[in-house]
Parts: structure tokens; C-alpha cells; sequence
């Protein structure tokens, strides 16, 4: 039906707050927006100059301290230099004019340099990259192409004969021709590292200043000066164009800046959600208006905004020195166990520091036990969040149809934690249209999940806190959750699961708060377990099979416990009423409890539950005060499983849904089994829906996210879908079927589950080469199998042990506040890639492990051989992969820790280095071993029959299929698949890992009549060899005289010793000062090269080469490539002695040379003055032209053998085309400084001036002077 109210737009909703009664109570209580609270936000990083993020209510800043915790933004200046006639000289090479209006009393300078790309996230750089390339690159680069096609093409129809063509103007052709070429390999290799700024840091006599050169010119009367944020609220927009704010720290006494930006607008948006405040605009207020902020980023640039355990360390380092009282975290990941380092340091902010800490649950939900970490602690003292939506909010923020009630989202996760732990304490809204930075060229935007209602209830905390001081009343952060969830609103969609206690009510908590602040256990936090745990979770059927008793422990435990009154500690005593609503639940009625632990015992009898989830709360009441609510709850799930009793498949054909809804299976897969197969239809006629499909198993010490299917369904009316994954038999699977939150049409649906499995028996398969033949046994319990056993190998896996190791302690920003010392260990791995590939770096010991670490943090940095960064990762080494060249590269890791023994142990660990296959290597699978051994039959498909059991034998890869840069200890790696049907193969897969044995050694190669010599010619044989060796390793008179000596003694196969006295000379002659005169070394070169090629016999060798060669014949043919290699490098040497004797007496203009070059009409020539009998002294391009000619015979003009010579023989031409051409196979090769330049100064005398700007700027980027900081 079509909507006619045109009445005021609901703005109010676009940030909700009266779902949680903030509106009512700040109205009634407007001086309690969070004025006199800090509230620290772990997050991406906050744009100090988004909307509503600049001053408090009260007139106070808004943001009061920023940092970046992760070390992306730093900043090597421990460079110190000093003003010389008004500069100072950058590390870029820059020269910076020092305005005069600066104060610097010791008028020391701290130089360092950034790339602005560091700087950008990722959002932001894609667009800038965008910008930069159809602004700076393409309008040049397009026209300059077509210019120099359009001239090749006028050259060809104007000589359209190329076999007429003069040598001149074949040369002059094939500039074109490289022009064109190069010009497209710059277009299709274009990648932009992004601009370099030089940053100068220096102390004012007061504070340390700190500039940025954005204007790439040294122009820093035009760049913002900064000082320390917290000193001086400075920040300041990077360009016009990216709009990106930043601001500065100084640490180190100059020698670190850390530069402050964001690595994603998610943190901004939390920030305005949690304490935005608009003067003009109040019902886009944040929840605490008065509130003051600390930003601490914790998204790492580097890793696209993942956290760090190192960038968390500092955070909370930096939340006790600042004594924040809130700490909002949006962010976490799926951990395996609960505990850890980082875990172990939140306790300590809470529990010891009372800071309370609200963070986000997660956004994996449906299923349960999908809640991340945080809030999951050993402690259980983290405000857990989960997602809820209102009526209102679906109305005004997401644009739908109709309203609904008020539910949990789709995707909030759900508890309980892997710990029994209920972890979701309160949900609050999960979405907001709000500030976002301004480098998304956006003044708001909506964003949705627990990251936003995570800041909801952060701002309601400090809204009450701001209360709570004004009127002098204590708390704790365990008063304050009691409160929030003993006053929590149970609405008619709440489950435990998604809501925790329910939806938070700011003012009923406050009122608790002032009501009950002087109850004894105000201070005190209730560690209640059961064998360790935080509650229980009874989820596999063994567990609840039966009636059992169990035992839970409660320790009170004080704020600041060690440092507690006695008197208090010694006072506490409470009688506690215990109550529980669910029948199947027996406990004791009474506890008395003191300051010791005590245990009481429960029994629990799921016997004759349902089916499904079953939950419970115990709850301990103040038997003094019940009406105060519950000082402590112990969570108790229990998970009915349906047990399949020998059947494969369970269905249900009316399965009524309707938005948000979700329908649980809880099912015990049948031993044996491998996958389920989902098969879901609608039953509607008329109306679509959208389905989530949610599949989860839990293991013991496994995230959830290690057993889990997730996909959306879109069902059209009469529609049906299928899915197949992946289970682990005899475990409970859980399969939610549930209806998207914004899906309104109430629909019908059936599905079906049903059960197959073709089980190894051996999770994963690894082969050693050198064990033969390996035998697998495939068994099918559940039906009949079609089996299609196929084994692919995809990656090479290097295994690298460390070349160097560092440990040392860190400094300032990385000690904790009570003198306990953080160190780090670097282990520097080396290692080259003989292509170019796709590398997955993995530090197995740590990999996958980030708060339940033991040690603190991981993160990992590639560098190619010039020191430009190439690719950065951390614990979870899938999300890493880097795409390379081929070259030499450092691996550089750190893993940090405060005990430094720990860190030794690890400083011969190895790394494994994945590297992506060419081609896939097969290995090969046989149904007999005696088929294996003589490499027969194959495998083929074959049914396998319930209960039986199928060998099959994979058999060693020959030695020609593994990867040539393999080498013994590296492995291959892979899966394994047995069924046939291939929706199965995707869903049922196992690894499988090849160990290289040592290859066989190469065969003696050498002939019958080598094999013949006696001892003696050996011997003289070596000594000669080593003889002229020498010769070419010398150089001056010592080389002169020992090639003379052997010359004057050998009468035949001169060619190696006249070569050898070329590589001397030649070695000698780079080394000759400008000074000095140059032409003896380079008429003696021609000379030798001259004596080469007479006793060589170029052509005969040629025609020998030209011929097929025979097996037997290959000893011959190896001395043929080493003549001919002889052969080539006297071209090149005699050829670039020509070009630089021709340099050396040029008195040409070059520009009518080069004119006299485009026609076909040079004759200029160059006569040394040196002349000897042996060299002709007379050099002419004609000349060069010839020895150029004769190479092309031997050898590609771009082969890098070749480019010694073709380099100066292009450049005497003046063909800066072909000397690119030259100088980027040079590049493909290996990457050298002092090429790059080659090539910008070329592209400069080309007229390419876009091209060598683009490289000039971007210079220090790819080739920095030392390596990038962790």
C-alpha cells in the first residue's frame, strides 16, 4: 500500500536512543551525557575532523589523545642534520627550505620519509589510485603512444620494402619499434607506489613540531606544522584530493614520529555512535554527548585493518596511563580456546585498573557458540553485545516496506561461549546512519552490525558513569554490569542466546546504581566455575545421556584485589538465596559466602528434555535484599540432539518461518559420515524469500569458524536449493534455517538432511618420497559410494630455518605501566623465487593464534631485494598471499613477549614459505599395489557398498614432474577427494603432503676420450685452468704479467686466457678515475677481442650449432655453446670498447645527430689518437653498426649477455628507445638503483616527461635506504 505520510522525517531514529531510554533520561538528567568521562575506542583510527567529533557539550574537546598502536604510521627520524643556507637536504634527496619564521634553538633537524600509501586505507587508496592514473598517467601516456604508432606507421608506408632499407634506417625502424614497445610494457606493468613525503621533526624550545612535505617540492612554508596531538589538537588534511586527516607523535627524543591516520571509517562511525554531538542538530547526538574520547588505533594499514596483539598491547598500555574509564572495542576474531597473553592483560585493565571494557559479540550468528574474542574471557568481566533492530530503526534507517517487532539480527552471534560462558550480557541497536571520515567524500553513512551496538552500550555507560560522578557515588565495573543486566528489558523476541540479559535500559540500571551503591558487593566480582569454566554447556550426547552432578565453585574477588583493605576482605560476608527456574536443574537454596572460594553441587538430568537448545540461568541472590536482582549468574546450556538410530536422512515438509526467525536441528552425525546434504524448497506459490543456512560442530580447542557452512538462499516461489558440506561423524551438527531479518513475506518451507561419508582412514595423507607406495583404507558406513579417489598438489612448500636472530627489549610506548618490560625477537629468513608466483608465508609454531596466544604478537615483513616493502601478515597467514617477482627476498619476523627466554626459544625456528605451482601435479592412485609398482592401471570409479573397506595406494611422483626449484625437505602440498560426484569433492576434502626426497645425481657427462687422460694431463689441465682464473681475477700488472707469462707458453686454445685478460681489463677499466686517460684500455680490449674472434672461427661455429645434435655427441655440442660464448662476449667487449672511444672524442651536436640518425644519413666517424698496428684507429658508426650486426647472429639485441654492449651501441645512436629497452630487461632481471635512473633520465630525453616524473617521485619508495619498522 502506498505511504502518504509526509510528515517530519524521522531523524531521531537515524542514531536510536530511545529504544534504551537515553532520550527520557537525558532529558530528565541533561548535565549526565557523559561529561567528566573518557571513554578509550580501540578501533581503526577516528577522524578528528568528521562531524560531531570536535567538542564535547560542555565546550571541551571532543577528542582529546590519538595514537596509532600498530606501527604502521611510524616513522624512522633518528637521522639528524642540520640548516645550510636555509635547506636542509631530505632522505628522498630533496632539498627542504627552512622558513625563517621557525624556532629551533639547537637548530638539529630529525629527517624522516613516508609513502602517502602507508597512510591511506584501502578504500581511500583504490580511489586515489583511480585519480592519479586517468589525471597524471593516461592523458599523456595515450596520446604519446598513438604519436609514436602513427610515426612508425608513416615510416613503414613510406619504406614499405624492408629488405631495402640502409642499416640506418633499419636502426631507426627498430627505435620506433621499441618506443612503441616500451610504451606498452610501461602501460601494462603500470603499478603507483604513490607519492614520498620528506618528515622533519624538531623541538621549538617548547614542544616538538613536526612537517610533512606534501608539497613534493621542499615547499614547507606551505605544509601544516604540527605538534603532539594531545599538546596541541593539531591535525591536518594530507592533500585537497585525498582529504585525509591526520595528526602526529613524537617519541624518542625525535627519533620516532608516528603519524595518525585511519585504516578503514568503521572507528569514526563507533565514535559518533558512542559521543558525537551536534550543537544545532541534537537527534544526531551520540549516546553520550559530553563525553571525551581517546583514539587508539588497533587496525592495522599494513594488514587492511586487521588488529595486532601488538597494536592491542599498546592500546591498553595507553588506556591505563590516560586512566580511561570506558573502553570500547569493536573488533575481535573467532579463538580457539579462552585465554592468552593479550586476554591476560585485559584482566589486568579491569580487574586492576577498573576500566570497564564493552566490546562487540560478533556478526557470525545464526548458529550458537559463534561469539568471538573478546568479550570471551577466562574472567567473563567484558560487557558482551549483541545486535538488536527496532521498529524504528527499520522504518528509518533501512528503507523497508513495513515494521516488524524489535528482534535480534540475522547475523548477531550467539552464545554460549566454547567456556559455557553465556557471553552476550546485553544487546543494543546495531545500526546508525553517522559521521564517517571525510576521505569517504561522505558527510554519514549507514553501517550495521555488533561494531555499532557495541559503542551503543559503551555511551549509555557513559551517560550513567557521568551521573554517578557528579553525585559522588562509587562504583565498580562489576556494579555497573550487574546493574545493566539486572535491569535489562526482556522483549517479546528475547532469546539469551543473541540478547544475553536483554535489551539495555539506561535509566532503570542508573537508578539500580544509586539504589544499591553501598551493597558489600559492590567492589567485588564473583569468579564462579564449574572445572574451570564459566558455566556449562552440554552440547555432544555423551554428555546428556543421563542425570549428573557437577560442581561449582564461587570466589569473590575484590577491584584491585592485592591491594584491597584486609578490614574489608576480613568484613565479607553474604548470604546468598540460590534459585533456578528449570525443573531439570537441582541445586542447594542457600550459600553462605566469605572471602574464600566455596563449592556447592548441582545435579542436572536432560534426560527428559526435548529436542533442541535448552537454557538456564542460577542465580544468587543477597538474601538481604532480593529486590537489588542477582549479584552473580551461572549459565547452563543443554543441546538435545535428534540420534539418527542407523537412518541417513530426516525431513520436515512445513517448516512455517517468518522474518528473523530461526528453526534449530540439532543432529548426531552417523559414524562414518562425511558430508550432509541439505536439500530446501518452497512451498509458497506466490512469495520469494531469502533463507540463511547456518551449519556448525564444535571441537574441542577449535574455533567454531574451523566446522562451519554458511549461504544465503534466495527461494522463489515453488523454488528449491541444494547445498552440500562438510561434517565430522559422531559429532552433534547444528543446521539453522532461518529467514532474513528484512525478508517480510511469512513463508512455507521443507527441507531435507541426509548423510553420506567415504572416510579415509588418516585425516590427512603425507608421503615421503623415499617410503614408496602409500596405502590408504577408504570405508563407507552410511550407503552406497561411487568412489573417484583423485590427489592434486597445488603448492611447493620452502622450509626455511633463520639466517639471523635479534632479541632486544622495546622502548617507551612498550612497557606496561607497572615496569614490566616488552621485548621482541627478529628473525630474519632469506630465500629467492625463480619466478614470478603468488607466496604465502606461515609460521606454523603461532600461525592461527592471536588472543589465545601464549605469546604476545606475530606479524611478518617481505621485502624484495632493494628493501621495498612487498607484503605484510600475522597470525593468519590465508589472508596473506603476495604476489612477487622473480628475485632475491628477506623475510623479516617479530614475535614479542616480556619474558625474553621465551623469545630465545624460538630463534632457530623454521618458516614455511608456500609458493603456487606452475601446473598441478597429479599424484598418481592405484586399487592394487602391484598396479603401483609398475606404474599401471589406474584407479577408476568404482562403487563402495556400506560397511565395506577399499585400499587404494598412491604411488612416489616421478622425479621429472616435481618443480625444478624444489629441493629434499621441502614438501608439496594439496587435497585429497574420494567421491565422484563432484558437489561432494568440493564439501569432502583432505590434505595431503609430498616430501621431496633428495634428487638423483647428475650422471658424469664427460666422454670416453676425457675419461682417458692420465693423472699428469689432469693435473696440468687443472693448474693451466686455474691459471687463467687468475688471470681475469687480477687486474693491473699482476693480471698483465701471469697472462703474458702463460701466453708466451701455449701455443693453442688461446680463446680462454685472451678472454680472461678482457675480463681483467675490463674490471680494471671501471675502476680508472675520469682523470685518467682511457683509450690504451680500450684499444688493447679491441685488440684482444680482435685475437679471439680470429682464432674462434665464428662461422664455423655457427654452422656447427645450426646442425641437429646426437646424444652422443653432447660433449661436442657443450663445447660449441662455450666458443660460442666466447664468441659473444669479444662482440660485446670489442663493440662497447667502439661505443666508448666514439663517447670519448664526439664533437657532434647530439640533436643533429640524432636528426642525421631518423634519416638514414649518418656518416660522422671518430679517429682516435692512439694507434697501434694491431687496431685499426679509425671509429666510425659504420663500424659499430657492423659489430652489432654480427652479434644479432649469436644473440637476442635485449639478451642481458648482449646488453653491455647494445646499451652504448643504442645510446651512440642516440636510440633512448632501445636503450630502455635494454635497461627494463635489465629491471626484469633484477631491480637496480642505478638502472631506475638510467631510465628516468632517458624517458626525460625522450620527452616522456610523465613517465620520469611518475618514476622520480616513487623513487625512495622501491628503493628505500633501509628496512621499514615493525
Amino acid at each position: 500500500m502506498a505511504n502518504n505520510n509526509v510528515s517530519d522525517f524521522p531523524i531521531w531514529a537515524l542514531l536510536p536512543k530511545r529504544e534504551t531510554n537515553v532520550s527520557s533520561f537525558l532529558n530528565k538528567y541533561p548535565e549526565y551525557d557523559g561529561r567528566g568521562v573518557t571513554i578509550a575506542v580501540l578501533d581503526s583510527g577516528i577522524d578528528p575532523g568528521a562531524k560531531g567529533l570536535q567538542k564535547t557539550s560542555d565546550g571541551k574537546q571532543k577528542i582529546i589523545e590519538m595514537i596509532d598502536a600498530t606501527g604502521a604510521g611510524d616513522v624512522d627520524t633518528s637521522t639528524i642534520v642540520e640548516v645550510t643556507d636555509g635547506y636542509i637536504v631530505g632522505l628522498t634527496g630533496r632539498k627542504l627550505k627552512i622558513p625563517s619564521n621557525w624556532e629551533n634553538p639547537s637548530g638539529k633537524f630529525h629527517i624522516g620519509v613516508k609513502n602517502a600509501y602507508e597512510m591511506y586505507p584501502k578504500l581511500l587508496k583504490d580511489r586515489v589510485l583511480k585519480d592519479r592514473k586517468e589525471k597524471f598517467w593516461d592523458p599523456f601516456h595515450k596520446l604519446l603512444s598513438a604519436d609514436v604508432t602513427r610515426r612508425l606507421h608513416d615510416f613503414t608506408q613510406l619504406h614499405p620494402n624492408v629488405n631495402q632499407l640502409s642499416i640506418n634506417e633499419k636502426l631507426y625502424k627498430e627505435e620506433l619499434e621499441a618506443q612503441v614497445e616500451v610504451l606498452n610494457t610501461l602501460e601494462k606493468k603500470y603499478v603507483d607506489p604513490g607519492p614520498t613525503y620528506d618528515c622533519v621533526v624538531f623541538h621549538d624550545g617548547k614542544k616538538w613540531r613536526v612537517v610533512i612535505d606534501t608539497s613534493e617540492k621542499g615547499e614547507l612554508e606551505k605544509c601544516k606544522l604540527l605538534g603532539i596531538y594531545s599538546e596541541t589538537y593539531d591535525y591536518a588534511m594530507l592533500t585537497s584530493s585525498d582529504r585525509l586527516n591526520y595528526c602526529v607523535n613524537v617519541y624518542e627524543d625525535g627519533n620516532l614520529l608516528e603519524i595518525v591516520s585511519m585504516s578503514t571509517g568503521h572507528g569514526t562511525h563507533v565514535a559518533s555512535i558512542a559521543a558525537a554531538y551536534f550543537p544545532d542538530e541534537p537527534d544526531k547526538n551520540g549516546i553520550a554527548p559530553g563525553a571525551q574520547i581517546v583514539s587508539i588505533g588497533i587496525g592495522d594499514l599494513r594488514l587492511t585493518s586487521m588488529e595486532t596483539g601488538a597494536a592491542l598491547t599498546r592500546g591498553f598500555i595507553k588506556v591505563m596511563k590516560s586512566k580511561c574509564d570506558i573502553i570500547n572495542m569493536s573488533y575481535g576474531e573467532q579463538s580457539h580456546w579462552c585465554g592468552g597473553r593479550v586476554l591476560e592483560l585485559i584482566h589486568q585493565v579491569i580487574d586492576k585498573h577498573g576500566v570497564i571494557m564493552v566490546s562487540s559479540a560478533g556478526n557470525r550468528g545464526p548458529a550458537l557458540s559463534t561469539v568471538g574474542t573478546p568479550p570471551i574471557t577466562p574472567t567473563d568481566t567484558i560487557i558482551g553485545v549483541g545486535a538488536y533492530v527496532s521498529p524504528d530503526m527499520m522504518l528509518a534507517e533501512y528503507s523497508m516496506r513495513d515494521k516488524i517487532p524489535g528482534l535480534g539480527y540475522t547475523w548477531t552471534s550467539r552464545g554460549p561461549g566454547m567456556h559455557g560462558a553465556l557471553a552476550v550480557s546485553v544487546c543494543a541497536p546495531g545500526g546508525a546512519i553517522t559521521s564517517v571520515p571525510k576521505w569517504t567524500l561522505r558527510g554519514s553513512q549507514l553501517m550495521n552490525g555488533t561494531s555499532m551496538s557495541s559503542p551503543h552500550v559503551a555511551g549509555c555507560v557513559g551517560i550513567l558513569l557521568s551521573g554517578l560522578k557528579q553525585q559522588n557515588i562509587p562504583y565498580s565495573p562489576y556494579s555497573v554490569r550487574r546493574a545493566i543486566e539486572n535491569t535489562a528489558l526482556k522483549v517479546s523476541t528475547w532469546e539469551a542466546f543473541s540478547m544475553g540479559h536483554g535489551l539495555i535500559q539506561v535509566d532503570k540500571a542508573f537508578d539500580h546504581l544509586v539504589n544499591y551503591s553501598k551493597s558489600i558487593e559492590r567492589s567485588i566480582r564473583f569468579q564462579v566455575t564449574c572445572n574451570q569454566k564459566s558455566g556449562i554447556y552440554l552440547r555432544e550426547s555423551v554428555n546428556t545421556k543421563g542425570p549428573a552432578l557437577y560442581n561449582i565453585t564461587v570466589e569473590p574477588i575484590f577491584l584491585r584485589d592485592a591491594d584491597a583493605d584486609p578490614e574489608n576482605k576480613i568484613n565479607f560476608e553474604m548470604n546468598l538465596k540460590l534459585t533456578c527456574d528449570a525443573p531439570w536443574i537441582f541445586i542447594p537454596s542457600n550459600l553462605c559466602l566469605m572471602y574464600t572460594s566455596r563449592t556447592f553441587s548441582i545435579r542436572i538430568d536432560p534426560s527428559g528434555l526435548p529436542l533442541g537448545e535448552h537454557f538456564a540461568w542460577i542465580k544468587a541472590y543477597d538474601s538481604t535484599c532480593i529486590e537489588k536482582g542477582p549479584v552473580f549468574h551461572f549459565p547452563i546450556t543443554v543441546i538435545i540432539s535428534r540420534k539418527m538410530n542407523g537412518e541417513t536422512l530426516i525431513r520436515n515438509d512445513t517448516l512455517h518461518l517468518n522474518p528473523g526467525k530461526a528453526v534449530r536441528e540439532f543432529l548426531e552425525v552417523p559414524a562414518g559420515a562425511t558430508v550432509a546434504c541439505l536439500r530446501l524448497g518452497s512451498c509458497d506459490t506466490k512469495n520469494s524469500c531469502s533463507i540463511v543456512v547456518h551449519a556448525l560442530q564444535l571441537r574441542p580447542q577449535l574455533s567454531c569458524k574451523d566446522h562451519e557452512y554458511y549461504k544465503i538462499f534466495r527461494l522463489g516461489p515453488k523454488e528449491e536449493s541444494f547445498c552440500v558440506f562438510s561434517v565430522k561423524e559422531k559429532l552433534v551438527l547444528e543446521v539453522v534455517i532461518s529467514q532474513w531479518w528484512t525478508s517480510l513475506e511469512s513463508v512455507t518451507v521443507n527441507y531435507t538432511i541426509s548423510f553420506r561419508g567415504l572416510r579415509p582412514d588418516t585425516p590427512g595423507i603425507s608421503m615421503h618420497g623415499a617410503d614408496g607406495i602409500c596405502r590408504v583404507d577408504v570405508h563407507s558406513s552410511v550407503a552406497y559410494e561411487d568412489m573417484l579417489p583423485s590427489a592434486i598438489l597445488k603448492t611447493l612448500i620452502l622450509v626455511l630455518r633463520p639466517t639471523e636472530h635479534k632479541v632486544k627489549p622495546l622502548k617507551s610506548r612498550d612497557i606496561i605501566p607497572d615496569g614490566r618490560q616488552i621485548y621482541e625477537i627478529q628473525l630474519t629468513y632469506v630465500f629467492s623465487i625463480s619466478r614470478p608466483n603468488e607466496i604465502t608465508p606461515i609460521f606454523s609454531l603461532l600461525s592461527e593464534l592471536l588472543y589465545e596466544s601464549e605469546y604476545e604478537s606475530q606479524i611478518w615483513m617481505l621485502f624484495d631485494y632493494n628493501k621495498q616493502l612487498i607484503g605484510v601478515g600475522d597470525a593468519y597467514p590465508s589472508k596473506y598471499a603476495v604476489k612477487v617477482d622473480k628475485g632475491e627476498f628477506t623475510l623479516k619476523l617479530q614475535v614479542r613477549h616480556e619474558d625474553s627466554a621465551q623469545l630465545e626459544k624460538l630463534s632457530d625456528v623454521p618458516i614455511l614459505i608456500s609458493l603456487k605451482l606452475q601446473s598441478n601435479v597429479t599424484v598418481d592412485i592405484y586399487d592394487k599395489h602391484s598396479n603401483a609398482l609398475i606404474n599401471g592401471k589406474k584407479i577408476s570409479s568404482q562403487v563402495v557398498s556400506p560397511g565395506a573397506t577399499v585400499p587404494i595406494f598412491f604411488a612416489p611422483i616421478l622425479n621429472e614432474k616435481l618443480p625444478k626449484s624444489a629441493f629434499a625437505g621441502n614438501y608439496l602440498s594439496g587435497n585429497v577427494t574420494f567421491f565422484k560426484d563432484d558437489a561432494f569433492k568440493k564439501a569432502d576434502v583432505y590434505p595431503i603432503k609430498y616430501i621431496i626426497p633428495e634428487f638423483p645425481k647428475k650422471g658424469n657427462s664427460k666422454s670416453a676420450a676425457e675419461k682417458e687422460k692420465t693423472l699428469e694431463e689432469e693435473f696440468c689441465e687443472e693448474v693451466r685452468q686455474m691459471r687463467v682464473t687468475w688471470v681475469a681475477k687480477l687486474i693491473g700488472k699482476a693480471s698483465k704479467e701471469l697472462f703474458e707469462e702463460i701466453l708466451a707458453k701455449e701455443t693453442e686454445n688461446l680463446c680462454p686466457i685472451l678472454i680472461a685478460r678482457l675480463q681483467s681489463l675490463d674490471k680494471e677499466y671501471e675502476k680508472i678515475s675520469q682523470n685518467e686517460d682511457k683509450k690504451p684500455f680500450l684499444l688493447e680490449m679491441i685488440k684482444l677481442a680482435d685475437q679471439v674472434l680470429a682464432t674462434s672461427n665464428p662461422n664455423e661455429i655457427l654452422a656447427a650449432l645450426g646442425c641437429k645434435t646426437d646424444k652422443k655427441e653432447q660433449s661436442n655440442h657443450k663445447k660449441l655453446e662455450q666458443q660460442k660464448g666466447w664468441v659473444i662476449e669479444a662482440l660485446v667487449k670489442k663493440g662497447r670498447a667502439m661505443c666508448d672511444l666514439l663517447s670519448l672524442d664526439a664533437t657532434d651536436d647530439d640533436s643533429e645527430s640524432f636528426k642525421s640518425l631518423e634519416s638514414g644519413d649518418a656518416t660522422s666517424q671518430v679517429t682516435s689518437e692512439g694507434k697501434s698496428e694491431e687496431t685499426d684507429a679509425c671509429i666510425t658508426l659504420d663500424k659499430i653498426n657492423e659489430i652489432y650486426c654480427e652479434l644479432l647472429k649469436w644473440a637476442d639485441q635485449v639478451d642481458i649477455k648482449v646488453a653491455a654492449f647494445t646499451e652504448k651501441f643504442f645510446l651512440a645512436h642516440r636510440h633512448f628507445g632501445k636503450v630502455l629497452k635494454v635497461l627494463l630487461k635489465y629491471q626484469d632481471e633484477k631491480r637496480v638503483l642505478e638502472n631506475e635512473k638510467k631510465c628516468i633520465e632517458f624517458y626525460g630525453k625522450l620527452g616522456w616527461d610523465h613517465c620520469a616524473n611518475f618514476f622520480l617521485r616513487s623513487l625512495y619508495v622501491r628503493y628505500p635506504l633501509s628496512y621499514a619498522l615493525f
